[in-house]
């Protein structure tokens, strides 16, 4: 098929801009089950405090990125569309239907795989174009492995590190329930394997994987972030390094989940919390994006 006739769509989970969007984004999350007050309530809290209603970096940081990897691409027809928010991934389908594609090359930013949640992203795709006749898509489920992801991090990192023996490293990722953790989803093992190889970049003495941002419900992938500081403080570490790579931006489950959380359960015991900057709209880590795209263009 002629590049011509490709087009690239550009996925991310949405962020709310007001205190009005909440109700509408929290069903969306919850697939269509209205969020409790109290549930309601403590979202709000967590936004309020990172500042969400007032930075507009915040409400718009999937645009930027989306703009930002643009620029490293070749020029083709392009859409943004969200999972919980406005536009959606079947309005952005339509635009690039409209644009005259009939190959839609779909990425989202999350790096990894999971299938409850990269996969939810892929069947809305696949609903979408089921409306419009000879219209194939290719879904590039997972980029991680892009040089320059790692390149990203490893320098991200050896900024927070230097050879104090005292210091622990606990790369993070959004947890997910066991029950989705099975045989096909290679999750855990491609987030072990990267931080691996950034570890031994860094040269890091003592690290770990962890888990984070779980629901209280049910039972979710394991150890937790908690379990981390734990081990951590038990090796005696005096600064304790976070590096959430499972995330690539500035939201809630870093700024909160990270940076309120985590950084009180760590000073309560006397040690010093450190967060390794977010990738944001950085270049670097936004061409391992483009080049796992382009690889997909002329595949």
């Amino acid at each position: 098929m002629n590049v011509e006739k490709k087009g690239l769509l550009f996925l991310s989970y949405g962020s709310p801009s007001s205190k009005d969007d909440l109700v509408p984004y929290m069903t969306s999350i919850r697939r269509g089950r209205v969020p409790t007050e109290g549930e309601i309530a403590n979202l709000t809290k967590r936004y309020d405090t990172i500042g969400q209603w007032e930075n507009v970096e915040l409400q718009t940081m999937a645009e930027c990125q989306y703009k930002t990897l643009l620029t490293l691409l070749p020029t083709m027809p392009s859409a943004i569309g969200f999972l919980h928010m406005k536009p959606s991934i079947a309005d952005a389908v339509d635009s690039l239907v409209q644009q005259g594609v009939e190959h839609i090359i779909a990425i989202v930013t999350a790096p990894f795989f999971t299938a409850l949640g990269t996969g939810a992203y892929e069947k809305q795709v696949q609903s979408a174009i089921s409306n419009h006749d000879n219209v194939t898509f290719d879904f590039i489920r997972s980029w991680w492995d892009q040089p320059t992801f790692k390149e990203y991090w490893v320098k991200a990192v050896s900024k927070c590190v230097n050879i104090n023996k005292d210091l622990f490293v606990i790369f993070s990722a959004h947890s997910i329930p066991l029950i989705n953790n099975h045989g096909g989803d290679s999750y855990a093992l491609a987030l072990e394997e990267s931080a691996k190889e950034i570890a031994e970049h860094c040269k890091l003495p003592k690290w770990t994987v962890a888990w984070q941002s779980a629901a209280s419900h049910g039972q979710w992938l394991g150890p937790t972030v908690e379990d981390a500081i734990n081990e951590a403080l038990q090796t005696g570490a005096d600064r304790i390094v976070f590096v959430p790579f499972g995330f690539v931006s500035n939201h809630v489950e870093v700024l909160y989940d990270n940076d309120v959380e985590c950084k009180e359960l760590v000073e309560a015991k006397g040690a010093t919390y450190i967060r390794a900057p977010m990738p944001n709209c950085n270049e670097t880590f936004l061409q391992a994006m483009a080049s796992a795209i382009i690889e997909r263009i002329h595949s």
